[in-house]
């Protein structure tokens, strides 16, 4: 099984590096395999580009497989769809077959609100924040806990509550989170449900 992380290189740097760092410790330790840092702390000095570019780690418990750099497309996000969802995504997985389902099943969404126990969750590529007009909230059970969600956890930015699909029309904005993205909020969108 290969898993993935995907990180944001600006400016020679690898973002929240330390916090790539843990979830990936926390995957070895998950699947029993043996963690190497000084792998990992070697590819921090592999990126002398001076643009912002999304580097995607492939590992398995061989170590690191492969390094892959892509161009940071931008993206509009207007059109969510809210999906009953039965899988798991703890793990950082390569294969994405689940949400290239998703995305076949309905191509005229932009992204998807991801339900799993009769709770928000996140979409296929995001962790989520909602604005109740006071505070940013996020699913205290997102399916992958993301770095920069951490990072703003951490720094007291967000907070973590329990999200009903019956909550989603009551926010007034909603955000997605992700290493690329950032914190990326959205103010006119439509959730179809």
């Amino acid at each position: 099984m290969d898993l993935i992380e995907t990180m944001l290189v600006t400016n020679r740097n690898i973002q929240n590096f330390e916090l790539h760092i843990d979830r990936v410790k926390r995957s070895y330790e998950y699947l029993k395999w043996k963690f190497d840092i000084q792998e990992w702390e070697s590819i921090k000095d592999k990126f002398p580009y001076n643009e912002s570019i999304r580097l995607r780690v492939t590992y398995n418990q061989k170590g690191i497989r492969n390094l892959e750099l892509f161009k940071i497309q931008k993206r509009e996000f207007k059109t969510f769809k809210v999906v009953q969802i039965d899988f798991d995504y703890f793990l950082k997985k390569k294969n994405r077959k689940n949400f290239e389902i998703l995305k076949k099943r309905y191509p005229k969404f932009d992204e998807f609100i991801l339900i799993k126990n009769g709770l928000v969750t996140d979409t296929t590529i995001s962790n989520l924040a909602f604005f109740t007009g006071n505070e940013w909230i996020t699913p205290k059970f997102p399916l992958l806990k993301g770095t920069k969600r951490e990072e703003l956890l951490k720094k007291g930015l967000l907070k973590e509550e329990n999200i009903k699909k019956s909550d989603l029309k009551y926010f007034k904005k909603i955000a997605m989170i992700n290493a690329i993205l950032g914190f990326f909020e959205i103010d006119e969108y439509d959730i179809i449900k």
